[in-house]
């Protein structure tokens, strides 16, 4: 075995590599980065646990070496379970990523906005990467006391019922309060009217 690749098996058998996710919004995905799940637990228990849709871990992130806590970020995703695109990059170069079947645009997260707990929006860069950066309304707003807009406070409550990652639809698969995608329901609906021909749900 080459000697990089009897580093990478070790490094697997010691530490679990996670992508962290700071927001999600609908196909879009905020994302500060890599880093190694850490606390108590061998490595298999915290992978069953991450299966579980628990994220209660603290990570140390490869850049910076800060630890963030799971207060800092919504989702985690084990880092051999994601395809990042263009194929072959790192995760800081990642234009999008592929993850349980789907595909989501990706923003970067900068360092600055890891322990910010408001509302992330984006903006571009001049190469065309789309970046976080923090959502000032609500605080300027409470600094000056004025009125806050209907579209601040959509985005808090936003943040506080941000999704479950299995809840996270792609295009054209809007959730529905019983967990039914719309497509989902329009099969439904073809499947019981006698008079339209049955069709097959795309797979993604």
């Amino acid at each position: 075995m080459p000697l990089r690749s009897l580093r990478d098996h070790l490094f697997k058998q010691r530490h679990v590599e996670v992508l962290v996710i700071k927001q999600i919004d609908g196909e879009l995905v905020h994302v500060c980065g890599a880093g190694i799940v850490e606390g108590n637990g061998s490595v298999s228990h915290k992978r069953r646990e991450l299966q579980r849709d628990n994220h209660a871990f603290p990570v140390r992130m490869h850049d910076g070496n800060q630890v963030l806590q799971p207060d800092d970020f919504n989702r985690l995703v084990l880092l051999e379970e994601v395809t990042l695109h263009p194929l072959g990059c790192q995760p800081k170069e990642a234009i999008s990523l592929e993850v349980a079947g789907h595909r989501y645009r990706v923003a970067h997260t900068p360092m600055r906005c890891w322990h910010f707990r408001g509302h992330l929006v984006l903006e571009r860069t001049p190469q065309g990467m789309l970046l976080s950066t923090e959502d000032m309304t609500l605080i300027r707003a409470k600094a000056s006391r004025q009125p806050v807009s209907n579209t601040a406070r959509a985005n808090a409550e936003r943040l506080q019922k941000t999704p479950a990652w299995r809840n996270v639809a792609p295009r054209g698969h809007d959730v529905h309060a019983d967990g039914a995608t719309t497509r989902q329901r329009a099969a439904a609906h073809r499947i019981d009217s006698p008079t339209r021909e049955l069709e097959l749900e795309p797979k993604y």
